[in-house]
């Protein structure tokens, strides 16, 4: 089991983990404040921290199914913004009608 540092798809995986870490943490912190209290950032930078750390276990014990999985996003998310670019290019050539058909 060893740790690879130089894989960017590991600080990718890092990173990505300690952000979703910390806007749960956020999200809990002002959904159960009462009176509107501020979100303690110290709270919010521990959680992230611990996330981070957490996505790098899991990297350690199952690296194979980790590159899969961040492989897997970056191409979902280049196949959406390719989709989304095509989608708005062609949506300009379509003639909606409105009302009943006209059989």
């Amino acid at each position: 089991m060893d740790l690879d540092l130089s894989k960017t798809s590991l600080w990718i995986s890092i990173i990505v983990g300690a952000c979703i870490v910390a806007a749960a943490s956020a999200g809990f912190q002002h959904y159960s404040s009462e009176n509107n209290q501020p979100i303690k950032v110290k709270g919010v930078v521990r959680d992230a921290i611990l996330g981070g750390i957490f996505v790098a276990i899991l990297w350690t014990f199952v690296p194979e199914s980790m590159v899969q999985i961040t492989d897997n996003v970056t191409n979902t998310v280049s196949n959406v913004a390719t989709t989304t670019t095509t989608a708005v290019s062609k949506s300009s050539d379509i003639d909606l009608q409105v009302g009943p058909p006209g059989f």
